[in-house]
């Protein structure tokens, strides 16, 4: 009796976790993969290396939370980025959006420059391989408009990158 209940639990057990294993595998949720790092181009004409993490609220939308460092092509500066994102889809294909800020003159002594703040919206793309790929349309408000400045303007943003 005693091996017969033994037997019993045991298939119990390595059913359940063979079952879930399945479960995983089968998977339509690109979000098994939770970590990104891509190259991207984006703040009008900065190119940044990013790292980005997912945290799944349910089977179709995910919160994300992204950090970066780059350098600015259009005045040479070094930039630090920190963003938050929210993506809505399902499988390989999903809607973004999200805001980002950027801080330029990172690593220089004269102090840094103006601020950017973007809104941006698009698509992106992401294997259950792991190849993520973005493209988004984004804002770029003028909170401190100067001499110089371009004043509001939307830019087209994309990345290249790999998730894990």
């Amino acid at each position: 009796m005693k091996t017969l209940f033994l037997i019993i639990a045991f298939s119990f057990i390595f059913g359940s976790l063979y079952a879930q294993d399945e479960v995983h595998k089968n998977s339509s949720r690109s979000v098994n993969r939770k970590n990104s790092v891509y190259v991207a181009q984006d703040f009008f004409l900065t190119l940044s290396i990013n790292y980005e993490r997912l945290f799944p609220l349910n089977e179709k939308m995910n919160l994300g939370l992204r950090g970066g460092l780059g350098r600015d092509g259009g005045n040479k500066d070094n930039t630090a980025i920190v963003g938050t994102i929210f993506l809505y889809g399902k499988s390989k294909h999903f809607f973004e959006a999200g805001i980002a800020y950027q801080q330029p003159n990172l690593f220089e002594k004269d102090g840094s420059d103006n601020p950017k703040l973007a809104i941006m919206g698009g698509y992106r793309y992401q294997s259950l391989r792991g190849f993520m790929f973005k493209v988004y349309p984004e804002f770029l408000p003028d909170f401190w408009p100067d001499e110089d400045s371009w004043g509001s303007i939307p830019f087209l943003g994309f990345a290249l990158g790999y998730s894990f």
